[in-house]
């Protein structure tokens, strides 16, 4: 009786180290769900996005108005810029700056004007390469958002990952 106590002690403390092994990353068993695709972080990204507007008409208390538009995007990784042309574009011409985490792209431009009754501080968007979301929005008084931009974009056959 011993024995097989001894015995599975043994294998108890041997699947915990295997699984602290594990958590620490000394080994990999393949047991993370996590999706280690790698992106490609060089030349131009372009997509095209099928995406829904809501663009408020009188003021942010009001109900907006909703339209689908296909737009075009990118991100130029070397000039650390992107653009899109669409609501508020951040366009060709006047680039936002690129931060690059994962397969999540944000590209962001100050801004200073007023829209809606309020002061826009800050124009916004991003493209998750994992999954081809856009989201566009403004940053407003306050520190809160203003979604303005949302769907799905598929990669033009010249960009990279």
């Amino acid at each position: 009786m011993q024995k097989i106590l001894i015995f599975f002690i043994i294998i108890i403390i041997g699947v915990l180290s295997i699984l602290a092994a594990q958590l620490s990353g000394l080994i990999n068993l393949g047991l993370n769900n996590s999706n280690d695709i790698t992106y490609s972080n060089k030349g131009v990204y372009e997509v095209i996005c099928d995406s829904e507007v809501a663009r408020p008409l009188n003021g942010l208390g009001q109900p907006p108005e909703i339209t689908r538009v296909m737009l075009p995007a990118g991100v130029d990784f070397e000039e650390g810029t992107g653009w899109y042309t669409g609501e508020y574009a951040i366009s060709t011409n006047r680039k936002g700056s690129l931060k690059v985490d994962g397969a999540m792209l944000t590209v962001s431009r100050p801004a200073m004007f007023s829209r809606y009754g309020t002061s826009i501080q800050g124009e916004y968007f991003t493209i998750d390469r994992q999954n081809g979301e856009f989201k566009q929005w403004l940053a407003i008084e306050g520190d809160k958002k203003l979604y303005i931009i949302s769907g799905k974009c598929k990669k033009s056959s010249k960009s990279p990952n």
